[in-house]
């Protein structure tokens, strides 16, 4: 049954798609897209997962194509020099890009990136690939979820890892998951095993599972570009600074190793950094660093506090629940303006006759 909260959000969404027809993004700006996972079964991955990670993969598609017509897809090191230059653009910019390093993001991404000819960069834990160990927060959400299906005394087991029994008051899983991801590694690990233990949980779901190298090599020559993404996907500020200079550091050499090619670009785990990061950033030879703050990049922007809109299914669902093309080109920063344009410049001048069609696109959004 649909939650009157989500029934309201997904309202305003509808309504805002609305009301921005004619808003058209600057021909100057740079759209950096995030993504986590891309799914054959979204009914499950929602269930199971932290629902926003996860787009179903004929959504992803329609991202995808939407994109292609209303933006000059780049790569992220492409916009990068862009907002650099101050040069010129007839389409606005927009690059795609992939946290965590999922293996769908090989089996269910890669082939639609493929389909459109469109590049992406993928950011990698780099010693967690080819491994079978999920990622922190894919194994906090699993025990969170199985700890209050199972109605686990959870206050015992906080006070157990070393932390206040009071953290383990929570209202669902997503809430107790943060819980534990935001905390220090070393605390964090601790708790992770107490629940373990308590749940004796000793394998999670195989759709955590992460890429291997051999097919970051594959994607990598066929035009997906690699990014770090630290060591084992720490939130840095949390970190001492031993813990976050080696997560950034060692991490890169690894990856420029696999990759036989240099390392320029950085994502910050949950998009969390500070001033102290930042610096080692820059000490470590990137050239730009994204983050999750949501504003679209613009000339002399700051390129080691890079802003993405960060997507999942919900992001592009209407009213009904189902994928909306408006809101969908609402959440890209896109009206009928934007679409007008860009069909003059994608389309031959003998199909320009159909820029009549393009005047009625507003559709219900159900």
């Amino acid at each position: 049954m649909l939650s009157p909260k989500l029934l309201v959000k997904r309202s305003i969404k509808s309504i805002a798609a609305l009301a921005q027809v004619f808003r058209t993004p600057s021909q100057n700006s740079v759209t950096i897209i995030g993504y986590h996972r891309v799914v054959a079964d979204i009914g499950k991955a929602e269930a199971n997962s932290i629902y926003g990670l996860v787009v179903s993969r004929e959504t992803f598609r329609e991202h995808c194509r939407i994109l292609q017509e209303n933006f000059d897809v780049v790569s992220l090191e492409e916009a990068a020099d862009f907002l650099e230059s101050g040069e010129f653009s007839y389409l606005p910019k927009a690059v795609i890009t992939f946290d965590d390093g999922y293996l769908d993001n090989y089996e269910e991404a890669f082939p639609v990136l493929k389909e459109f000819n469109l590049p992406a960069t993928i950011f990698l834990p780099t010693t967690m690939i080819g491994k079978n160990d999920p990622l922190s927060h894919d194994k906090a959400f699993w025990l969170a979820k199985n700890a209050l299906e199972q109605n686990i005394e959870l206050e015992n087991i906080f006070l157990k890892a070393g932390l206040p029994g009071e953290k383990a008051n929570v209202a669902d899983a997503l809430e107790l998951c943060d819980k534990i991801v935001y905390l220090p590694t070393a605390q964090r690990d601790v708790l992770i095993s107490e629940l373990e233990n308590a749940l004796s949980i000793s394998e999670y779901p195989k759709e955590y599972k992460l890429l291997n190298w051999e097919q970051v090599g594959e994607m990598s020559r066929n035009g997906i570009s690699f990014g770090n993404h630290t060591a084992t996907h720490p939130v840095l500020p949390l970190e001492d600074e031993k813990m976050f200079v080696s997560e950034i550091f060692e991490s890169k050499q690894i990856l420029e190793k696999q990759l036989g090619e240099s390392v320029v670009s950085f994502a910050y785990p949950n998009g969390k950094y500070n001033r102290e990061v930042r610096e080692q950033i820059v000490r470590a030879g990137y050239k730009l660093a994204v983050t999750t703050a949501k504003h679209t990049n613009k000339f002399g922007e700051d390129l080691f506090a890079l802003g993405r809109t960060c997507l999942c299914e919900e992001s592009t669902r209407g009213v009904g629940g189902r994928f909306s093309p408006q809101v969908a080109k609402l959440r890209f920063g896109l009206g009928s303006g934007a679409t007008a344009f860009s069909f003059f410049y994608h389309y031959p001048v003998e199909k320009l006759w159909a820029f009549s069609q393009i005047l009625t696109e507003i559709k219900f959004l159900l």
